[in-house]
């Protein structure tokens, strides 16, 4: 079920032979989950992008909608248990590149930002970083739930 359109960046990605830094933290026939670039993420951040090109959540067919939902349920508790995260972010705009995609960004308890003070707040991190939490949230996901139909 890839649609793809030749002109976008991510649609590539469910077929691309390489793996982005970190490795895969998640993939399957729906989605492909990654750590965030360490130039513009703090340790922890996922990027999660459709395999099928489309744009919003009206989009969607039922099956992407519920694995979806259980694929953040799954991430939310990967990432609390894999970094310092108090709470997990989810943005998606989808203004800059439209095909489906959303970021989950960790906030250690220890921040002193809170909600969009923080996302607005510089993000960054060092590859090494990068590395020890994608691994961190790989080792601690235990997947989504199967999609029953």
């Amino acid at each position: 079920m890839t649609d793809t359109t030749s002109s976008c960046p991510y649609c590539p990605l469910s077929t691309a032979a390489g793996e982005p830094p970190g490795g895969w933290v998640y993939r399957d026939d729906l989605w492909l989950v990654h750590h965030g670039p360490a130039e513009s993420s703090r340790p922890g951040t996922m990027k999660i992008v459709s395999t099928r090109h489309y744009t919003d959540f009206a989009e969607m067919t039922l099956e992407e909608t519920v694995s979806f939902g259980s694929l953040l349920r799954a991430l939310d508790a990967a990432m609390r248990a894999g970094t310092d995260a108090e709470r997990v972010h989810l943005v998606s705009t989808r203004d800059r590149v439209q095909h489906f995609h959303a970021w989950l960004y960790p906030r250690p308890a220890s921040h002193a930002l809170r909600g969009t003070d923080f996302l607005n707040a510089p993000q960054r991190s060092e590859a090494a970083d990068v590395d020890l939490a994608a691994e961190a949230v790989r080792r601690h996901l235990s997947g989504p739930a199967p999609v029953s139909g």
